[in-house]
């Protein structure tokens, strides 16, 4: 691993970069323009009807266990400001920054955060309004909001949460781990902004909301971006969920690191082979844009966003195959910390694409239900005033 002076997306700028709004995410255009995430609802149901494999009653009952606390932070606490619990009139009077930075991380791994690092905010990755999307599962303001960050939030700290090795074969089969990293993620937010708070500072907690956080992860060090719009870390590829806290407690920035990941998805493209939607590109990487879900100006490979929403309605559950077959995607043991080591280099990276393939890595693995899945209809006692959150997408 190398510490570079700049992100390595830097040399890949070619034009103005201007704020994204959050009403072009594939997300909020999934649920504005076709309601795709009742059309996946609706495909869960049948699947359970009829057992598929992979998707019974059993497999959707697990998933949406794991997004109870999701559900209850975005609603209650999520990219939101707030209040400290109990210590309102004290705030914290030395502050230097590096001694912070070093005490935010250990109470975030304590939390339960498995990587964290703390970035300047760059005013370029906040959403300029709210979408759809983000505003269905808050309920934090309305569609089409601006969103404003105040300028004495000059930092931002984000976590990675590790999702589980094995259960993310399953995709694209039902896939739990995702559900239940939104959680974990939600929880570590919002638990770090209550510690700061509780020293006199200023904390917005955030999951997906208000900002890109692919591009404050990898300013945060913590990465770098895939071919497959991903963030690819050192220590779990791209097997991972990120949160972010915004704040104004002075903090000592990280630096950028560059893990060989852009030479390394010039010659891989398993994420694009594989994928179902045919969302991924397998071509170079552009600097215009597919649609108004991309960003024009810098060179990257460009995602199909609707491909992939329109797949994952038609499949019933999300999706997440270009995680699954991405070479990074391995155990962080001693044998792969070497592989890893090897493919920084970037000497031998189609051999090790060639090797992973031959080794089976990124193959799905079929999980069996040992109970019966069979359903019968029940009485509908949801509250006809509210949408179900399965009908929120992920």
């Amino acid at each position: 691993m190398k510490y570079a002076n700049e992100p390595t997306y830097a040399k890949y700028i070619t034009g103005e970069l201007k704020r994204f709004d959050e009403r072009n995410t594939g997300f909020s255009r999934g649920a504005a323009e076709g309601d795709l995430y009742t059309l996946m609802h609706e495909k869960s149901v049948r699947n359970m009807e009829r057992m598929a494999p992979g998707k019974t009653v059993f497999d959707h009952a697990r998933w949406v266990s794991g997004r109870t606390v999701d559900y209850i932070l975005r609603q209650n606490a999520l990219a939101r400001e707030g209040a400290p619990i109990y210590n309102a009139k004290l705030k914290l009077k030395n502050t230097d920054p590096v001694k912070l930075s070093q005490i935010i991380k250990e109470t975030a791994l304590w939390l339960g955060a498995d990587l964290v690092g703390v970035a300047e905010l760059n005013p370029l990755w906040i959403y300029t309004h709210w979408g759809l999307h983000n505003v269905m599962y808050t309920n934090a303001a309305s569609e089409g909001d601006p969103i404003d960050i105040p300028p004495e939030y000059r930092y931002v700290v984000v976590m990675i949460n590790e999702m589980d090795y094995k259960p993310i074969h399953l995709t694209p089969a039902v896939e739990y781990e995702t559900d239940i990293m939104y959680s974990k993620m939600g929880w570590c937010a919002t638990s770090l902004a209550t510690f700061i708070r509780e020293l006199g500072y200023r904390a917005i907690p955030s999951g997906n909301e208000l900002g890109m956080s692919i591009p404050m992860a990898v300013d945060a060090g913590l990465g770098e971006l895939g071919r497959h719009g991903l963030l690819i870390t050192r220590e779990f590829g791209p097997r991972v969920r990120i949160s972010k806290v915004f704040t104004d407690l002075p903090l000592s920035p990280d630096r950028p690191i560059d893990i060989g990941i852009q030479k390394f998805c010039e010659v891989c493209k398993l994420c694009s082979k594989y994928c179902p939607s045919r969302a991924l590109t397998s071509g170079p990487r552009m600097d215009t844009a597919w649609d108004v879900s991309n960003s024009p100006g810098m060179l990257k490979w460009p995602v199909r966003a609707m491909k992939c929403l329109n797949w994952w309605a038609k499949n019933g559950c999300h999706c997440s195959v270009c995680i699954r077959v991405c070479p990074w995607n391995k155990p962080n043991n001693l044998l792969h910390k070497i592989v890893r080591s090897i493919a920084e280099l970037g000497s031998f990276n189609r051999t090790i694409v060639y090797l992973d393939q031959i080794l089976g890595y990124g193959r799905q693995i079929k999980k069996t239900i040992e109970h019966d899945t069979e359903v019968v209809p029940v009485e509908d006692i949801t509250d006809k005033n509210q949408r179900p959150p399965a009908e929120l997408g992920v």
